[in-house]
């Protein structure tokens, strides 16, 4: 059972990490503004932030397992976050703000990052799947949410590093309209289609 709850538990960070959302989007345009370094600290402020989440999620998790409406409304909030933020990803792809993107985002730090994550509704909801879905299988508890996070916090800080690393040439294609398109189509779909797979599968 704990190699099949990891083996979940890899496979919904993995979609966590591609599909877009506040960290993926601002570390990929962060660097491409303000050079791939710039995000070091930023990126570093976010894995507190993470830890504290999933912290949260996870203490939630374990005393209000036995309180299925509690995980049925929260079930229910998280999809229709993710699908109004997957229509609004199709919506920016379509729209001339995307091309001014690069011009708001200020130079960010670590406190920018940990208080990012207070109001990113795909993560709470990403999270807090993750922890209903796998964390009975990795102990339960705070042992199991720790080594719940064990797991999580360096992949999504890889993932915030593999995304600065693209970010210059990723920002580079924006002047193309086709693409820009084409690719936030494509991710607001993916976003919309993993609400729906993540809401079956808790």
């Amino acid at each position: 059972m704990f190699l099949e709850a990891l083996g979940w538990l890899l496979l919904l960070l993995f979609i966590g990490v591609i599909t877009p959302g506040p960290n993926n989007i601002t570390c990929t345009v962060h660097s491409a503004l303000h050079g791939p370094k710039s995000n070091i600290s930023l990126i570093g402020g976010m894995a507190v932030g993470f830890f504290i989440v999933q912290f949260v999620c996870g203490l939630t998790v374990h005393y209000f397992s036995n309180e299925s409406q509690i995980a049925d409304i929260l079930n229910i909030v998280g999809l229709l976050f993710l699908t109004i933020l997957g229509l609004g990803v199709i919506a920016l792809g379509w729209s001339e703000r995307v091309l001014q993107l690069p011009e708001t985002i200020p130079r960010l730090g670590p406190k920018t990052g940990v208080g990012m994550q207070f109001v990113n509704g795909k993560e709470w909801f990403m999270v807090f799947t993750v922890m209903s879905t796998v964390l009975e299988d990795f102990g339960g508890g705070i042992p199991g949410i720790l080594l719940v996070t064990a797991f999580t916090i360096p992949g999504a800080v890889i993932a915030m590093f593999f995304w600065t690393y693209f970010g210059g040439k990723i920002q580079s294609k924006f002047e193309h309209k086709k693409f820009v398109r084409n690719t936030f189509t494509l991710l607001g779909f993916l976003l919309i289609a993993t609400g729906f797979a993540l809401s079956f599968k808790a």
